[in-house]
């Protein structure tokens, strides 16, 4: 059987367990007839960037964050989660890479201490690491299986069942890297992306996703989910600054200049009146 067939039978056996009760989308599922067609907010809680996005992230849609190693993306979606369970909304952290202690160790460092939200049901963490130390392939539903389709499937289902259980409002997936390097066809990748954007979706949950920034150029993940924010590093003089960039917000107004950031003692601070263009002198 080949690899197009392996996977679609792996998605039925994931999909055979969904029971429908979730409606796919969100936000503007049933627009009014009259007046704005505007998303819902949700407000992401990191000081500026809700003002350069007007509000908050559209509700119930996937944005990808994407950086280079340091930035503090990890940072950037725990606060996301931390912010929102101090609002009463349920977070769940899917860390495909780091263990449980160690985000919390490293969360702990930024002013963001999550045990006692884990302790209380706020945030749920799904150590989804050792996905990536299967087998290449594993016998699943009765069939052999490969193991990056396997990873996702199984990955899919251990979201579905902790939402049903937990019903977060909330989720992040750090880093979706450790899914798309075991698929370097873009055609694969992108529809990776799109079987897991699904699976997120039907949750109805606004979802942070991270990716290590590979090249300087767009990738295929980048056209498949809703909005795409950009972590930089760049070079001012005989230092370096730290820039955020809206990149894209589909049906979202926002501000799409790169603005200044730092990592503080409380987390991530966007600085929405700080034109970086200025900073480098190439403001004209």
């Amino acid at each position: 059987m080949g690899d197009s067939s392996r996977w679609e039978y792996a998605k039925g056996y994931f999909r055979s367990g969904y029971d429908g009760h979730v409606e796919v989308g969100s936000g503007l599922a049933n627009p009014p007839s009259n007046g704005p067609l505007e998303y819902p907010r949700v407000k992401s809680g990191i000081t500026g960037l809700d003002t350069m996005l007007k509000g908050g992230f559209p509700k119930g849609r996937a944005v990808l964050i994407r950086g280079t190693p340091g930035l503090g993306k990890t940072i950037l979606c725990a606060q996301f989660l931390y912010k929102g369970a101090e609002q009463g909304e349920k977070g769940m952290f899917v860390s495909l890479e780091e263990s449980r202690d160690q985000i919390v160790r490293e969360m702990y460092l930024v002013g963001m201490d999550l045990r006692e939200m884990e302790r209380d049901g706020r945030i749920t963490f799904i150590d989804a690491s050792p996905i990536r130390n299967i087998p290449g392939e594993v016998k699943f539903g009765g069939m052999q299986v490969g193991k990056r389709d396997f990873s996702l499937v199984a990955l899919a289902k251990k979201i579905k069942s902790t939402f049903e259980e937990k019903k977060p409002e909330r989720i992040v997936i750090d880093p979706l890297t450790a899914l798309s390097v075991q698929y370097p066809n873009e055609t694969e990748r992108r529809m990776m992306v799109l079987d897991l954007i699904e699976v997120l979706t039907q949750t109805r949950a606004t979802c942070l996703m991270t990716e290590e920034l590979q090249d300087s150029g767009p990738r295929i993940e980048e056209y498949s989910v809703h909005g795409v924010i950009l972590l930089r590093s760049v070079r001012a003089g005989i230092t370096t600054v730290k820039t955020l960039e809206i990149v894209k917000m589909r049906e979202s107004k926002h501000d799409d200049q790169p603005r200044l950031y730092q990592i503080t003692d409380n987390g991530i601070e966007v600085h929405p009146d700080q034109n970086v263009l200025a900073l480098l002198g190439e403001e004209k």
